[in-house]
């Protein structure tokens, strides 16, 4: 066995344990049956023993009172007995001899004839008929009932006892197997992990730490190594999981954000449309006035057109890093030269009548991939202008968070004052594709990339709403502080 795979190990070790639970298994359901059948029979012998109690019972009354109803009453509980012994004779052979059910069958029929005698016996005196000896035939037959009544009742006392030794022996019997068995499996169990070896485990728990790295976003691949060949098999086929799962990321990733390009290049177009309409004026004004002697005009003139150029190259600049495609790199930046710069690829987007408001310090600071959580941003804020609707307020404000000896955390938190959020679709608003919005504005992937881009940077996101009020997203990122050495 020690040559085998792991697959024929495993599968060696899963037949051995079925046949110790099959086997065990067989044989206490056999003794439970057997159980079973004692527990039946001992109810017909408890039902005999208190029959034969009745039967004394009346037979004692029929002493005192000579009432004919008793005698009644002894007949038709005998009559019980006898059918008692006659239905289960058989049965009876499993706790008693056979010597000893003939005798109680003999002792039965013995009762009921000196019963019978004694009737006769008392119907003569009743009807005044005087024989001598007459009371001492009475007293002997008065001894031969009790004789043969006090035989049955002993035979039941005796039965209930063997039953309940014998259920007793069972279960004892029941115990010792279970016992048996638990201590097979056991051992069974530890050797066919011992079988296993080491090394198999070992292996299985890097493969874990590896995927807690990966679904934290932490695409690495696995050292394949020497080992069992099952072993090896499943590590390169971790690898190339990881490798076509990075892949899909980048590509949900970019998607998405091609997907949220399209929806902004209309209002950038607008906001590009502002600074160009000036400076086109403005040169036109310049023109018209170049042989004018009005030298402050002409610089205020020419500083117009200065500002609104920068303001759209400002614009591009940040639709072209926003738009190229990077790799994926941590570094330190402003949070709030961050949310200006996105505030600004959405003001064209937002109608004039939703103020945006950001409340963040100068020098806060996160080490984040910055397109990436551009994205982020960009994601939430859009969502936000799409709640609030032609009219509505949207605040963003940031701080740090920490325990008295530097910032441990910052915290981001963008509120909106739209209708809110249900309260059955709260808790699956991060799933991938769900979407509150009308099929054809929205794919369900937004909200859930910001989760999985969030939880790359090691921080966490939640959401609070109430129907009416509107919505809230706060995040959590590692403070740059805590970050700077980070590799």
């Amino acid at each position: 066995m020690f040559h085998l795979g792991i697959r024929k190990k495993i599968t060696f070790g899963f037949y051995l344990l079925l046949v110790l639970m099959m086997g065990s298994a067989v044989l206490t359901y056999g003794i439970v049956k057997r159980v079973e059948d004692q527990v039946a029979f001992g109810e017909v012998i408890e039902d005999f023993f208190n029959t034969t109690l009745e039967v004394r019972r009346f037979e004692k009354n029929y002493f005192l009172y000579r009432q004919e109803k008793d005698f009644e009453e002894n007949q038709l509980y005998w009559e019980k007995i006898k059918d008692l012994f006659e239905n289960n004779a058989a049965a009876l052979h499993l706790v008693v001899s056979s010597s000893e059910i003939q005798q109680l069958a003999r002792e039965i029929d013995t009762y009921n004839g000196y019963m019978g005698r004694l009737h006769a016996h008392y119907l003569d005196i009743a009807s005044g008929a005087d024989y001598r000896g007459m009371g001492r035939a009475q007293e002997k037959l008065e001894e031969q009932v009790r004789h043969a009544g006090k035989e049955l009742t002993e035979f039941g006392e005796k039965a209930r006892f063997a039953v309940k030794n014998k259920i007793k022996t069972l279960l004892k019997t029941t115990q010792r197997i279970l016992l048996v068995s638990m201590v097979c499996l056991f051992v069974s169990a530890l050797t066919i992990a011992a079988l296993l070896g080491r090394k198999v485990v070992n292996s299985l728990k890097i493969l874990e730490g590896y995927t807690k790295r990966i679904s934290h976003g932490d695409f690495v691949e696995v050292a394949v190594g020497e080992g069992e060949q099952e072993i090896r098999s499943l590590l390169t086929a971790f690898n190339r999981m990881t490798k076509e799962l990075q892949m899909r990321q980048h590509q949900l990733v970019q998607s998405e954000k091609l997907a949220a390009l399209g929806t902004l290049l209309s209002g950038v177009a607008h906001e590009l449309n502002n600074p160009l309409s000036n400076i086109s004026s403005s040169a036109q004004i310049l023109g018209e006035e170049i042989e004018e002697d009005d030298l402050e005009f002409k610089k205020n003139l020419i500083g117009q057109i200065e500002t609104q150029s920068d303001k759209a190259r400002d614009i591009v600049r940040t639709l072209l890093d926003f738009s190229r495609i990077k790799e994926c790199k941590k570094e330190k930046v402003l949070l709030k030269k961050l949310v200006n710069e996105t505030i600004l690829l959405l003001r064209g987007h937002a109608p004039s009548e939703v103020v945006i408001a950001a409340d963040i310090p100068e020098d806060l600071s996160v080490i984040v991939d910055k397109q990436r959580m551009q994205q982020v941003l960009l994601n939430l804020v859009k969502n936000a202008i799409d709640a609030v609707g032609d009219n509505g307020h949207i605040w963003i404000s940031g701080l740090g968070t920490g325990c008295g000896t530097g910032l441990d955390e910052v915290e981001i938190i963008i509120e909106d004052d739209g209708p809110g959020i249900d309260a059955e679709h709260v808790n699956r608003i991060f799933d991938p594709f769900f979407t509150t919005k009308d099929v054809g504005k929205g794919s369900g992937l937004g909200l859930f990339i910001v989760h999985d881009i969030i939880e790359w940077h090691g921080g966490s996101i939640s959401v609070e709403s109430r129907p009416g009020l509107g919505t809230t997203f706060i995040i959590w990122l590692p403070a740059a502080q805590q970050e700077l050495g980070y590799e």
